[in-house]
């Protein structure tokens, strides 16, 4: 899990350097602090990116204590954890998911192909997002370290995923399907595609995430991941807790 949860931050901290890069509004901060993974983003279109994950029993306190730092100036950062926690005084807030899968042999799909041309296009549309958060889906995926992915249909697109390597971790992130071509089965040809790319490019475990009982937590599933709950809190709107 902490393998999979440091990739998945290294992930973040690329994003938020390219939506800095791209002059985003606002502040993208990531950091760690005492094994705890931070991620800080003012702009209210993004607050869901404003978290501190890696939480556990062992390292509650400095938990809470890191959420009442001046340092997030309004801020509510969600602290996700690895198990049902106790945090009197926090909003039980939804739960996110994190799935993890050791690398095989998956078939790659021979409709899958490279997406640099036309990519973004397809991932937005598939998303339908629009404003700050297509800005920031945007600049990530122009990133150089990330892997472009489009899946055709009678050489059309019709839907969009990606893929970043960090150390021996595949992080499987960015996918989306056009809506007039949902439930055709792309996305998970377009996951078997990732895993294969992933196993070629020698990594050992991919990582995903999806929202509990989602089709991308189904897909995710029987595509060979094993999928954990992370429980999730948000702090008190003001103040410091004592603990």
């Amino acid at each position: 899990m902490r393998g999979a949860e440091r990739a998945l931050h290294q992930r973040t901290e690329l994003a938020c350097a390219a939506a800095t890069d791209a002059g985003l509004p606002g502040r993208f901060e990531v950091w760690e602090q005492g094994g705890l993974l931070a991620v800080l983003v003012t702009d209210p279109a993004l607050s869901f990116l404003s978290t501190v994950s890696g939480v556990e029993p062992e390292n509650l306190d400095a938990a809470v204590e890191l959420v009442a730092d001046p340092v997030w100036d309004g801020v509510r950062p969600a602290l996700i954890g690895s198990s049902e926690l106790e945090l009197p005084g926090f909003t039980r807030a939804a739960d996110r998911g994190l799935a993890v899968r050791r690398l095989g042999e998956p078939a790659a799909s021979p409709d899958v192909v490279d997406g640099n041309a036309g990519f973004a296009r397809i991932l937005l549309a598939g998303y339908e997002v629009e404003g700050t958060v297509a800005a920031f889906i945007e600049a990530e995926h122009r990133r150089p370290e990330v892997r472009r992915f489009l899946l055709l249909e009678h050489d059309v697109p019709i839907a969009a995923a990606a893929m970043t390597v960090h150390g021996d971790v595949a992080v499987l992130g960015g996918a989306s399907t056009l809506r007039a071509h949902r439930g055709k089965g792309a996305q998970p040809r377009l996951l078997g595609h990732r895993l294969r790319m992933a196993a070629d490019a020698g990594c050992a475990l991919a990582v995903a995430t999806a929202v509990p009982g989602s089709v991308s937590a189904a897909n995710l599933t029987r595509a060979g991941f094993t999928f954990h709950v992370c429980p999730t809190w948000l702090p008190p709107a003001q103040g410091r807790l004592a603990r």
